[in-house]
């Protein structure tokens, strides 16, 4: 028997980050997954800010957690929490940690963007856990406390690929959540136009425009033969999945695209280093947050650690002669 899905989902107190409860809920609901509510003490950390609770108290944390956990039991699935007492000058590391010590299949947070100073230190440490953390993070965008934040009930999830196995390692967590939530896939590809293309091909592209416009539309037409076989896999699959490519600049268009079909998620694989055109960067993900409402589920691709290539110890060396 598959053990359920563990959600960690981080909170500081504020109707702002509870932004991710809806979410919470609907997944203890579909997959009666095991969530637990962390509250991290922050050192020196301010009582309060813009009038908005500040949990600095272990006591006020626990009661705090603790009904909210209440109110999350009633959609299913397991249900508990934790405050982490001893202050903490990282909070995002000790997110971040939390989440390899309970196993958690999903780290859930929301981030508040820019705005004023509690927007500003949420955000940035939902940023951070991206960076540093090894394990899916999903990202929901809170623009303004809100007494009730609308239910998650995603209609199409969108999958941003490349054409590279390391962007396909997004898609079993994509089916699972699709077929969990009754969603269709939405398979997106962006391929640039004489106009966006990468730092390193524009020299090429000014030089020889139009030999660079045909080489755009074959691998358009590539792109889309890539996407639609994926697609019909997984239609045979019973996995309802449809296939799109787009021109132009990727955050841009991954956004055009989300608005324009009413996205409820977005799934991507990420690297954790910037600057590899096939994997999305942490840093490609925040652009496109800022600019969709849509949350994000980021897969992290852990590369295996390097051989060390030793020379032979004296011992060994003599047991070959």
């Amino acid at each position: 028997m598959q053990a359920p899905m563990r959600i960690l989902v981080p909170l500081d107190g504020s109707r702002l980050a509870e932004a991710a409860l809806p979410i919470a809920a609907r997944l203890a609901e579909a997959f009666g997954a095991a969530v637990s509510l962390l509250h991290v003490i922050e050192k020196d950390a301010p009582s309060s800010i813009h009038g908005e609770t500040h949990l600095a108290a272990e006591a006020e944390a626990e009661a705090y957690l603790s009904r909210l956990a209440t109110e999350l039991a009633a959609h299913g699935g397991t249900l508990d929490h934790h405050v982490h007492e001893v202050p903490v000058g990282d909070v995002a590391r000790s997110i971040a940690a939390h989440a390899d010590e309970q196993q958690s299949d999903i780290v859930l947070i929301s981030t508040h963007g820019a705005g004023d100073l509690r927007r500003g230190l949420w955000g940035s440490i939902a940023q951070r856990v991206l960076q540093i953390c090894r394990r899916p993070v999903l990202l929901v965008r809170s623009k303004q406390a809100a007494a009730v934040y609308p239910p998650f009930n995603p209609a199409t999830i969108m999958v941003a690929l490349d054409a590279t196995a390391a962007a396909e390692k997004a898609l079993p967590t994509a089916v699972t959540f699709a077929r969990g939530l009754g969603a269709q896939l939405r398979l997106v590809m962006v391929v640039p136009t004489l106009g966006t293309v990468g730092a390193e091909q524009q020299p090429h592209a000014a030089l020889l425009p139009g030999t660079t416009r045909m080489l755009l539309d074959a691998r358009e037409e590539s792109a889309m033969a890539y996407l639609e076989e994926l697609a019909g896999s997984l239609r045979s699959v019973d996995v309802p999945t449809v296939a799109e490519v787009r021109r132009g600049a990727p955050v841009a268009e991954l956004a055009a695209d989300t608005a324009e079909h009413g996205d409820g998620l977005v799934v991507a694989a990420t690297h954790g280093r910037a600057g590899l055109q096939a994997v999305w960067s942490p840093s490609v993900a925040t652009r496109l947050m800022k600019r969709t409402d849509a949350p994000i589920l980021l897969i992290p691709i852990v590369e295996p650690a390097p051989e060390l290539h030793l020379p032979p110890t004296a011992a060994e060396s003599s047991r070959s002669r």
